[in-house]
């Protein structure tokens, strides 16, 4: 969950306005706000990017959500230390690996650098969203056309 309570009005405000596919927009949407860990996002509206497309050539643009996750600080240093035994099954740590693997695109990395705060520990998550513009439509039209070609 969102942190920030005054934050998920403007997330989905910025959500509901954004230039990107309904379906990925919907998924998501429902993976930060449901969230089972407190997650932060530092700056809304996310900053532009350019994400690579593949074989095709040329670049979509896009934007990118940094996330903020914070998790257990003690947890965490057991299980990075492979102290696994004791970790309850409702720990933050599998928790954060669980909302982790349900992430809605492939477009994302996470940072490998952990900070640790007031008893917490903190990775920042990057999520590339696909902006649907007129440059979407001219990739898409592209591949299209390549794919009848060959």
């Amino acid at each position: 969950m969102l942190v920030i309570k005054s934050q998920r009005q403007e997330f989905e405000n910025w959500m509901n306005n954004a230039s990107i596919k309904e379906s990925e927009r919907k998924k998501f949407q429902n993976w930060v706000i449901n969230s089972p860990i407190d997650i932060y996002i530092p700056r809304i509206p996310p900053v532009g990017c350019l994400i690579s497309a593949g074989w095709c050539q040329g670049d979509y643009n896009g934007y990118v959500f940094d996330i903020l996750a914070n998790i257990d600080q003690f947890d965490w240093m057991s299980y990075i230390n492979k102290e696994y035994s004791y970790i309850p099954i409702d720990s933050e740590v599998i928790n954060y690996l669980n909302w982790i693997g349900d992430i809605p695109t492939g477009r994302f990395s996470i940072d490998k650098r952990t900070g640790y705060f007031e008893k917490k520990a903190s990775k920042k998550i990057s999520v590339s969203l696909i902006k649907v513009d007129d440059q979407f439509y001219e990739i898409e039209a592209e591949k299209k056309f390549n794919e009848i070609a060959s």
